[in-house]
């Protein structure tokens, strides 16, 4: 399997839509676990977003167009997956393992599934894992894909 985040722009914009048009049919268990796979294989780097300028972040498709990723910018990706699946209780939160590792993680269905973590983990996480240390206001994203 390519992945598709070293493709061009036009196949990660058609795979993300397909993604998107498989999970709309799917559970919430299903479309978290699913969204989470796709995006985690994005490959990181360092530094791209930062969440004192969450006004400035990018759109769904300017973030697919960047093709620049690091873990917040993956956790958005993922946030506005679900969001324009209809999940409205979806939050991004800065926290730390048990290791303290800085970790940036999607909190969907009152932390009922934890994205951005660990691939495949989905399910497997608990929040009380980890030590949360900021929890994002995430008012302005909604504005950007017209919600």
């Amino acid at each position: 399997m390519t992945n598709v985040f070293l493709l061009d722009y036009i196949s990660r914009l058609r795979d993300w839509s397909n993604l998107r048009t498989e999970l709309s049919t799917e559970s919430l268990k299903n479309q978290c676990i699913k969204t989470d796979e796709f995006w985690q294989r994005a490959p990181l780097q360092t530094h791209y977003l930062h969440t004192d300028f969450i006004k400035d972040w990018p759109t769904p498709w300017q973030l697919l167009s960047d093709n620049i990723f690091c873990n917040r910018a993956r956790a958005l990706g993922m946030f506005y997956t679900l969001l324009l699946l209809g999940n409205k209780d979806v939050e991004i939160v800065e926290a730390k393992d048990d290791n303290s590792n800085e970790v940036v993680l999607v909190i969907v269905d009152n932390a009922k599934y934890v994205l951005n973590y660990w691939p495949g983990m989905v399910v497997n996480n608990h929040i009380s894992d980890f030590t949360i240390t900021k929890i994002l206001d995430i008012s302005p994203l909604y504005s950007k894909i017209g919600l």
